[in-house]
């Protein structure tokens, strides 16, 4: 997927799960809803919608890993943090002996891509190695390009789930105040 000079590296089984998850999950949550709609605020009901908002949540976290090749950064974005490394400190783009992709900084910091991580069926696929092949293209393009001074670690946002997340908190502490 390109946008804007970007380059986005994610597993195709992701962008199913994360869709195929958040379909059932998200149709059990309204179910629940609905139910309250004929019998008023439910304990039962609000409980089934924390649950699946909350599964919403941690599946859309984790199928949301990826790897950004942008303008002047490498952006490994994993399920709560998202790693911008310049291109000019990447020092190595390697598969580890899981088959899980890991980039290693010129301050010799090893940063896991979640999104790439080993698995047996992309022994198969060979995913990891693909994803390893293009950074690899990027970096010979653009490793001197000036742009950030250094590795810069940040809370990853989904806006999905953290919706789902506030949802979940919602429902928790009303069924917790409905009691039953």
């Amino acid at each position: 997927m390109r946008t804007k000079g970007r380059k986005v590296l994610r597993r195709k089984s992701f962008v199913f799960l994360s869709l195929l998850f958040t379909t059932l999950l998200g149709m059990f949550a309204l179910g629940a809803w609905v139910s309250m709609a004929d019998r008023g605020a439910d304990t039962d009901a609000l409980t089934v919608m924390a649950v699946t908002l909350g599964g919403i949540a941690f599946i859309r976290r984790i199928t949301g890993s990826r790897v950004v090749l942008g303008e002047k950064v490498l952006s490994v974005v994993n399920p709560v943090f998202t790693h911008d490394i310049p291109y000019r400190y990447v020092a190595d783009v390697a598969a580890d002996n899981g088959g899980s992709l890991v980039i290693t900084t010129s301050q010799a910091v090893e940063i896991g891509a979640f999104g790439f991580a080993g698995s047996i069926v992309d022994h198969f696929v060979g995913s990891t190695d693909r994803a390893i092949v293009q950074i690899e293209a990027r970096l010979a393009e653009r490793r001197d390009l000036r742009g950030s001074s250094r590795t810069v670690r940040r809370y990853t946002w989904a806006w999905v789930a953290d919706g789902c997340t506030v949802g979940m908190l919602v429902c928790t502490a009303l069924a917790g105040a409905i009691g039953g």
